[in-house]
């Protein structure tokens, strides 16, 4: 006979360790698979991954921009600020967007010589078009000003 019955097992964690064993601690709540700390565990992952998410949402393209860079570095202060991450990970982002900021003129002066200076503004502009929905063009002749008529 089972020293646990399944209804005694269905109150307990379902966390597996990597030997196969399970945890023997209590739920945290009806709603949670895992007891307190595991729930707390996986707590802490997914806040990293919404964290990361939400950062790299700047940087999801084959262009980066000063603008870009900024909000990703901005957005980064912020995380290491709530404690989404630990020192070490924000002074490994931090380097590598140094080495971004570092490597952004080069990449200007590389596409200049490519497409030209001429037309490098409308590269950038169709760039940022496909990166952004919401880009939008400045108009090549903005209607004129119209003063108010007196009634």
């Amino acid at each position: 006979m089972p020293s646990k019955t399944a209804r005694d097992r269905a109150s307990l964690c379902s966390f597996l360790f990597a030997d196969g064993r399970q945890c023997h601690m209590l739920k945290k709540n009806n709603t949670s698979p895992f007891c307190y700390f595991h729930q707390h565990n996986a707590d802490v992952v997914d806040d990293t991954i919404r964290a990361g998410e939400h950062i790299s949402s700047c940087l999801t393209s084959d262009f980066v921009s000063n603008c870009s860079l900024t909000a990703a570095l901005c957005r980064t202060f912020i995380s290491v600020a709530r404690g989404d991450y630990d020192l070490k990970t924000a002074r490994t982002l931090a380097y590598l967007a140094q080495l971004m900021a570092k490597t952004l003129p080069g990449a200007k002066h590389e596409l200049a010589l490519s497409v030209g200076r001429d037309n490098m503004d409308r590269v950038v502009e169709y760039c940022l078009a496909r990166v952004n929905e919401n880009f939008r063009r400045p108009q090549a002749n903005p209607p004129p000003h119209r003063l108010p008529q007196p009634l």
